[in-house]
């Protein structure tokens, strides 16, 4: 396409969820269970040294938010493949809500009645509090044993250090762009942006031929934090919301509630789904497929649904920067991080399924569910997958720096603030710069009361 991305060389999930704001595909919908019909876990008590080798017959708890889904397939074949192999472990799988999951876990595993292995966001709000708080097991030493250096990405291991010391293995990356109507796009003679200025003029030349631009909704409020995302990156470059999030600058900077007034003049300007807080995901998602509008901005987890959908009539792009100063780096993040419980008694026989799961021989798997996890040097040629899902692939895999994700990374109350207040942005009833300054004060006490790690 003739651009020059600046993203983080690596693998990444262009699959069909989102951790900790994916809408209603896998990881949405009522706690559900695989292979079992209870969440309780049983198991008897003491020490018991390295159970596998002796034989002894041991049942592992694993919670993950794959619901339903080709995720869900995927992780039971991994299971069922697993248990054949080592007859003398049986696991057992409940998947949640990922709200269900995040109020769960911690008194769970207080109270002893956590599972042995569970998914989890990776940010310093989410895994960082679990460590802190000694819930979640140190697997600095089984990084060694089992060579993840070589096989996962440096960065993806280092999104899961705190204090000098690894607390999960990050299993998949999610990116945020522009699906755009190939079909449209060639009938009107558009070329995909360089540009952000390209990207508006591309905007305002579907809504004068009377086509909604961009399909924009936010009924339930996650998209809105894919849209701040976007458009603080896009405007205040990688590095700085890097330091915003590593709290070295404050949310309040120069430049930030300015990138969200511009947010806001797309939806001022026309080029944006006319009444986005009373639409739903999945209606926006059918009227893109529908061909109702030229774009559909959200996340790379919709790309089967789009392939199915709409065959090869769709393409995926980054929204562009909108200064030559800052380097294309669109956002991404850590979907989720597999994690062992502190007080689980069985650690050795965990994380031998927890390294499982990533070998080399599954990754065909995880690929043709649609999910791509943190490992390097897969070559997915001969893979069953579609040629956007390659496209999106490749064009990540020709990058060199990785822009924030930001939601999944804040903890619980800056989220819950963020959320109300691009709805009102949305709105018009507040201005960027007064958005940063609740985002911040929230941001400080979350710190305050020990709900975020910071160096």
């Amino acid at each position: 396409m003739g651009r020059k991305w600046k993203v983080f060389t690596g693998l990444v999930l262009v699959g069909t969820m989102l951790a900790g704001c994916t809408p209603g595909t896998a990881k949405e919908g009522d706690a559900a269970e695989s292979k079992t019909e209870t969440t309780e876990t049983k198991k008897e008590a003491g020490d018991t040294g390295d159970a596998a080798a002796s034989g002894e017959k041991i049942e592992l708890n694993m919670w993950d938010l794959r619901t339903e889904g080709a995720g869900a397939k995927m992780i039971d074949t991994i299971i069922e493949n697993f248990e054949k192999e080592n007859p003398n472990i049986s696991i057992k799988r409940t998947a949640f809500k990922v709200a269900d999951l995040r109020n769960t876990i911690k008194p769970a595993i207080n109270s002893g009645e956590g599972p042995d292995i569970f998914s989890y966001d990776a940010g310093a709000g989410y895994l960082g509090v679990l460590a802190n708080a000694g819930l979640a097991m140190d697997l600095s030493d089984y990084r060694e044993q089992y060579k993840w250096d070589d096989r996962f990405h440096d960065w993806a291991l280092e999104k899961t250090v705190y204090d000098g010391k690894l607390y999960g293995v990050a299993n998949e990356l999610e990116m945020l762009g522009v699906y755009y109507n190939k079909k449209m796009f060639e009938e009107e003679g558009i070329e995909v942006p360089e540009t952000y200025d390209e990207f508006m003029q591309i905007c305002q030349k579907f809504k004068d031929k009377g086509v909604t631009p961009l399909i924009m909704d936010d009924k339930e409020q996650w998209p809105g934090f894919h849209y701040e995302s976007i458009w603080l990156n896009s405007f205040v470059g990688a590095d700085r919301v890097k330091e915003a999030v590593a709290g070295k600058i404050p949310w309040t900077s120069d430049g930030f509630g300015a990138a969200l007034d511009e947010l806001y003049a797309v939806f001022e300007n026309g080029y944006a789904t006319e009444k986005p807080l009373s639409l739903a995901s999945e209606d926006a998602n059918k009227a893109f497929y529908a061909g109702q509008g030229a774009m559909r901005v959200t996340g790379t987890w919709l790309v089967s649904a789009c392939v199915e959908n709409m065959k090869d009539n769709v393409g995926f792009f980054f929204v562009p920067v909108a200064s030559d100063e800052l380097d294309n780096c669109p956002p991404g993040g850590l979907g989720e991080a597999v994690v062992v419980n502190s007080k689980t008694k069985y650690p050795d026989e965990t994380v031998k399924f927890l390294d499982y799961m990533f070998q080399p021989d599954n990754m065909e798997l995880w690929y043709e569910a649609g999910l791509i996890p943190s490992v390097k040097d897969v070559d997915y040629s001969s893979y069953e997958v579609s040629e956007l899902f390659k496209d999106v692939v490749d064009e990540i895999n020709a990058s060199e720096n990785l822009g924030e994700n930001i939601d999944v990374l804040m903890p619980p109350k800056v989220n819950d603030v963020t959320q109300n207040y691009v709805q009102q942005l949305i709105a018009g009833k507040i201005d960027g710069a007064a958005c940063m300054e609740q985002k911040q004060q929230a941001f400080e006490e979350e710190i305050e009361a020990g709900n975020y790690s910071v160096e």
